[in-house]
Parts: C-alpha cells; sequence; structure tokens
C-alpha cells in the first residue's frame, strides 16, 4: 500500500514537473522569438574570411544610437546568420547564374521598428554595392511580405548586393518562421513576385542606361502605385476568367505608366514583363493585405518626396501629354502590339 502510494505520488510530483516543464518551454520559445526581432539581426556572406566578417558586423553595427528609428532598441546585441550558396539561388532567383557553390559576400542588418514606421534601408558602403539601390531593397522587402524594419546593406568587396537581398529574406524566414505549409506557400508566392519586380526594373534599367531623363526610383513609385490599383479592383478580378484578368491589369498598367510619364522608358516586351508580374501579384495573398496598401503609400510618397533620383519633372502635364501623344509613334506602337496580342 506504501508502495502504491509512493507510486502515485511521484506521478503527481512528474506530471507537475511535466507542465511546467512544457509551459517553461512555450515561453522561452516565444521570448525567444520577440527577442529574435527586437535585437538586430545580421547575415553575413559565406565568402568572407573571419577578419572580413569582423569588419562587416562593425560597419553594420556601427552609430546605431543616432537612428530615431531604434529608439528603446538594444543595439548592444545582434544575432548572426550565414548565407551560402543554396541561399542565393532560393531566394535570388532574378540572377539564375548563382549555383549551391556560389559565394555570397555583401551582408545585411535588419531589425523590427515600430508599427507604421514602413520599411527604411541604407546602404552604409554605397560605393561597393553596384546593383541594386536602396529603393530596390526597400520594394522587394515590402513586396515580399517584410514590413516596419530598419535595413542596412553593407559591403567590404564591391559586388552586386544580392548577398546581402538572400540575408534578408533569410532573416525573416528564420526569426518568424512560417506557421504552416499554407503560410509558407503565400510567402514563397509573394517572394517570387518580389524578385520577378526586381528583374523588371533591372530590365528597364538596361534599356535606359543611356537616358538621362530616368530612373529607377520612378519606376518602383509606378509599381507601388499599379499594385495599389490592382488591390482596389480585386473585387472584380477575384471571380474574373484569366482572360479578362489579363485585360484588367493591362488596362491599369497603360495607365500607370500614363500617369507616371514612362511611356518612352517602356518597350511593349517592357511593359508585358510589367502586365505579367503584376498578373502573379493578383494571384497572392498580398492582393488583399491592407498592411501592404499601407506600406507601399507610405514607400512611395516617401520616393516622390526625398528620392534622391526620382525625376519629379516625369509626372508634369506636359510629359505625360507627351507621352500619350505619341510623338515618337511609340505609344500607338504599344496600343498596336497589345490589340494584336487580343485580336
Amino acid at each position: 500500500m506504501k508502495k502504491a502510494k509512493l507510486l502515485l505520488s511521484s506521478l503527481i510530483v512528474l506530471t507537475g514537473m511535466l507542465v511546467v516543464g512544457t509551459t517553461h518551454t512555450a515561453y522561452a520559445a516565444e521570448k525567444g522569438k520577440d527577442e529574435g526581432w527586437d535585437v538586430p539581426n545580421i547575415a553575413l556572406g559565406n565568402g568572407l574570411t573571419e577578419a572580413e566578417k569582423q569588419q562587416t558586423t562593425d560597419i553594420l553595427m556601427k552609430d546605431l544610437n543616432k537612428i530615431s528609428d531604434l529608439k528603446g532598441v538594444d543595439t548592444t546585441k545582434h544575432n548572426t546568420v550565414v548565407v551560402h550558396g543554396n541561399d542565393l539561388v532560393k531566394y535570388v532567383t532574378d540572377v539564375p547564374e548563382f549555383t549551391a557553390s556560389s559565394k555570397a559576400y555583401s551582408s545585411a542588418f535588419i531589425v523590427r521598428t515600430k508599427s507604421g514606421s514602413g520599411v527604411n534601408v541604407d546602404i552604409v558602403t554605397p560605393n561597393n554595392i553596384t546593383a541594386r539601390t536602396e529603393a530596390m531593397y526597400r520594394s522587394a522587402a515590402i513586396t515580399s511580405g517584410v514590413y516596419d524594419a530598419y535595413i542596412r546593406i553593407g559591403s567590404v568587396r564591391t559586388m552586386d548586393g544580392s548577398g546581402a537581398l538572400a540575408g534578408i529574406y533569410k532573416i525573416y524566414d528564420e526569426v518568424a518562421p512560417a506557421e504552416n505549409n499554407k503560410e509558407q506557400t503565400q510567402r514563397d508566392e509573394k517572394r517570387a513576385v518580389a524578385q520577378e519586380q526586381m528583374k523588371v526594373v533591372s530590365d528597364i534599367d538596361n534599356q535606359n542606361k543611356d537616358n538621362k531623363d530616368y530612373s529607377s526610383e520612378n519606376i518602383l513609385v509606378m509599381l507601388a502605385d499599379i499594385q495599389m490599383e490592382l488591390q482596389k479592383i480585386n473585387d472584380k478580378l477575384k471571380n474574373a476568367p484569366a482572360d479578362e484578368v489579363q485585360t484588367q491589369v493591362e488596362e491599369v498598367v497603360t495607365n500607370q505608366i500614363d500617369k507616371n510619364g514612362l511611356t518612352e522608358a517602356i518597350t511593349p516586351e517592357l511593359k508585358t514583363e510589367i502586365v505579367n508580374n503584376m498578373v502573379n501579384f493578383t494571384n497572392t495573398g498580398a492582393i488583399t493585405d491592407n498592411q501592404l496598401t499601407k506600406q507601399l503609400t507610405n514607400f512611395k510618397d516617401d520616393l516622390v518626396k526625398n528620392g534622391s533620383e526620382f525625376k519629379s519633372n516625369l509626372l508634369s502635364d506636359e510629359n505625360v501629354e507627351k507621352a500619350k501623344s505619341g510623338a515618337s509613334g511609340l505609344w500607338q506602337s504599344i496600343k498596336d502590339f497589345f490589340s494584336s496580342l487580343f485580336n
């Protein structure tokens, strides 16, 4: 009888320990996740030497106390992840040349900021990042679902900046992993659209490399406008057949190209890229994301007001009307091109 009582007592104690242990583990996991966002996270390229990793970390962490968005953030600590070739293949799909053996060098810093602050990016080594701008990183982060964050990009070597972009995405996945397969699929779809947009911007940049009246910041503002306009007509799009969605998206794209004075910068082929990308956008969960609307509005308004390369003259009535009139014949060629597609 005494043995039975002793066994029962032991089971009760053990059960209590399991409950306490489980509760503590759950609390620790939640606390760890919160701390993962609330302290800085750094993604370092796997190609860096140990000395370069330390140098890069020092660059990315320098003078954080002077950043107003980081008030209240413990900038004496940070988490570190490493970006490998597999991460470049997974995340940076606008550069198909990457393989599992590729090396990353450019690096990224990211920390969550207060709700409504938007996504802000500083390239702290601007001479060493050759192919991606602050505005491009902001746009990619927002479109992929990264909201309200302060991001720094840095590299001790001259690189295109792809390693840093992969780092932003990898940190997001590791600090705030998807809770289930459905959420992961939605996240992957958003990220794919973001990377398509990076390719679109790059292709338009290449087309206009000798055009002094061109800026990729104007393209990014236009893409933000297109996404927000598509959100407004989503009720019409969600039950429409594919050909009708294509037509509606094309109409929105055409209107926004006109509005932003960019008809002379965007060829029919480039316009097709934009239309296809935006059709894909309508098939993601982002189309109904009100938070995305707020982030895009913040991003767009800031670029128009403060963008170092934004060409405000392109938005003048004279330029928009000139673009519509097709003095060079380009506007008519665009209309003819799309007319042939749908006739």
